[in-house]
């Protein structure tokens, strides 16, 4: 395999929490050199969730693997002086503090493209630049609130809401941002210039709605929420097994003879079932009839049947075991990193294979300020400068703290 296909770009972060440090992991696993710009008391998230020995968070590490760091005050002249000097060699600045703060730190679009007019500029933010919402807080839990899917995630119409397991809305973000990037860097070999990027949250809540959108465009109600169901296709759901749990269903109504022939209930391939909207129709008396059925054998003994009888099925895993199965591990998604404290810690890459080029974490997580002192040097300060910058507290580096 060749180097990264981003192994000529630098990549400047301000960034906190999980959304656009989960985008910059992206574009260094895909070889961009992604320096992290924090302040001297460090991303948020490094005190924040599950702790390892030393006092390191696992958020942090989870998010931000692959990067350089260097903890600048950004508030001094020399600190921003330092960070100028990395934007005129920089392709992308990746930031996410609130609407504003970047303009009043010296560090906005209009103020960093007179320094650099090719850089592509993404901000992030929850609600969006403009309007009312702008200036209001916001992280993932409250977007997924606002966003409808929590509404449509619980058991019922009558059972509470429930936060989905994952951070859709940051994961989402981090993705449709790498994308974003990835065509404003395709538009500059055309162009020549850099542009603004601006994505929210919010917007990515509506981007999610997907099948559910269309429901409520066809019905103008708000769609209910279907427990382990498929809103729209019966039957596609998660059954209980003697042991566990497993997905399965008929997805189209070529499907249906084979999935009941699969799971023994021949007597279900009647007409008052035969299409899939009668079967929508009888929901509950067909789940409750299927429950019955799937309970008297367990998970591993339907995938075995549906597997030979080639229907449409999934056991209901933990991540103990999808990040041990079989496939996870030959599709080698999740990598060890040595990390400068703990030790070996496994990470999660990238998942995109390209013919020639290489997909790598390129290292663990940056400890606080660990890079500070090469990155000033590689921009031509001294050592005798760099001491008096973190004497001054203009700097913050590792080499200087206390572990």
């Amino acid at each position: 395999m060749g180097k990264g296909v981003l192994n000529s770009i630098q990549v400047l972060e301000f960034t906190h929490w999980l959304s656009a440090p989960y985008c910059g992991n992206i574009l260094s696993d895909l070889g961009a050199n992604v320096i992290k710009i924090e302040p001297p008391s460090g991303d948020q998230v490094r005190t924040t969730g599950s702790y390892f020995d030393k006092g390191e968070s696992y958020l942090y590490i989870a998010y931000n693997h692959g990067k350089k760091g260097i903890s600048v005050n950004l508030k001094s002249k020399g600190g921003l002086e330092a960070v100028r000097k990395l934007i005129m060699e920089s392709d992308v600045i990746i930031e996410n503090y609130r609407p504003g703060v970047m303009e009043k730190l010296g560090l906005g679009y209009e103020q960093v493209k007179e320094i650099n007019p090719r850089i592509i500029y993404l901000s992030v933010s929850a609600f969006g630049e403009e309007g009312k919402y702008k200036d209001r807080p916001g992280m993932d839990p409250i977007i997924q609130g606002m966003g409808a899917v929590m509404s449509m995630t619980a058991n019922d119409k009558h059972s509470p809401p429930i936060l989905p397991g994952v951070p859709i809305a940051d994961n989402t973000t981090a993705f449709v941002g790498f994308g974003a990037i990835a065509a404003a860097l395709y538009e500059r070999e055309i162009s020549g210039e850099g542009q603004k990027i601006e994505i929210n949250l919010i917007d990515m809540m509506v981007l999610n709605l997907s099948t559910r959108f269309g429901q409520y465009i066809a019905t103008g109600e708000n769609p209910i929420p279907m427990g382990n169901q498929h809103s729209q296709v019966v039957p596609y759901q998660a059954f209980p097994t003697a042991d566990g749990w497993i997905m399965a269903g008929a997805q189209a109504d070529h499907a249906w003879e084979p999935f009941c022939r699969a799971v023994g209930r021949e007597d279900l391939l009647i007409e008052k079932y035969d299409t899939n909207h009668k079967r929508v129709n009888c929901r509950e008396e067909l789940t409750a009839a299927l429950n019955k059925t799937f309970k008297q054998r367990t998970t591993d003994e339907w995938c075995e049947i549906f597997e030979r009888c080639n229907v449409l099925h999934g056991p209901v895993w933990g991540i103990h075991e999808l990040v041990n199965s079989e496939i996870v591990k030959e599709h080698g998604v999740i990598v060890n990193t040595e990390h400068p404290l703990l030790g070996t810690i496994p990470v999660i890459k990238a998942p995109i294979k390209f013919s020639r080029s290489e997909v790598k974490v390129q290292s663990s997580s940056n400890l606080l300020g660990e890079h500070s002192r090469e990155i000033l040097q590689s921009l031509g300060y001294s050592e005798e400068e760099i001491d008096k910058m973190i004497s001054e507290g203009v700097v913050r580096s590792y080499d200087r703290l206390t572990i």
